[in-house]
C-alpha cells in the first residue's frame, strides 16, 4: 500500500468515525457538520433523499436524537475504496423509556477532498428500529 493510499484510507476512516461519533452523541447539528454543504443522505436506501445540511438535521432530529437516550455504534468492518468507505456496524440504543434495542446495517459514505460526506447511504431496517425505540402507545 502506498503512503498516499494509506493517508486517503486514514482520512476516510476519520470521516466515518466522526459521522458515527456524532450519531452516538445524538446531535443533529454535529452530524450535519460532517457533511458537505450540498451533501445528501438516503437513509435507509429507498427512502426520500435528504439534501444539504438542513436535510441531514431534519432526518436525525426526527429519528435517533428524538427517540434514544443513549447510542453506541460498533464498527464490525470498514472497507475504504477510492473516495468512499463502506462500514458494517452494530448499533445499540437505549430508548427514553429505558429498554435496549440492537440493530445492524451497512453505511456507504462518499467523501470529498476536504473529508466531508457528499453522499451517505444506509442499508438497514430503520422502520423496525424506530418502532422498537418509540414509546408504547397508550
Amino acid at each position: 500500500m502506498s503512503d498516499e493510499t494509506a493517508l486517503r484510507d486514514g482520512a476516510l476512516r476519520s470521516t466515518l468515525d466522526a459521522y458515527f461519533g456524532a450519531i452516538a452523541a445524538r446531535d443533529p447539528q454535529r452530524i450535519a457538520s460532517v457533511f458537505a454543504e450540498q451533501g445528501e443522505i438516503e437513509d435507509p436506501v429507498g427512502s426520500p433523499v435528504r439534501h444539504g445540511r438542513d436535510g441531514v438535521v431534519g432526518l436525525f432530529a426526527s429519528g435517533v436524537a428524538l427517540l434514544a437516550s443513549h447510542v453506541q455504534i460498533d464498527v464490525v468492518a470498514a472497507l475504504p475504496s477510492g473516495n468512499s468507505i463502506a462500514a458494517h456496524w452494530i448499533m445499540t440504543a437505549r430508548s427514553k423509556a429505558g429498554h435496549e434495542v440492537k440493530t445492524e446495517g451497512i453505511d456507504v459514505l462518499q467523501v470529498d477532498a476536504e473529508g466531508l460526506i457528499i453522499r451517505a447511504e444506509g442499508y438497514w431496517n430503520a422502520a423496525a428500529f424506530r418502532q422498537a425505540l418509540a414509546p408504547p402507545s397508550t
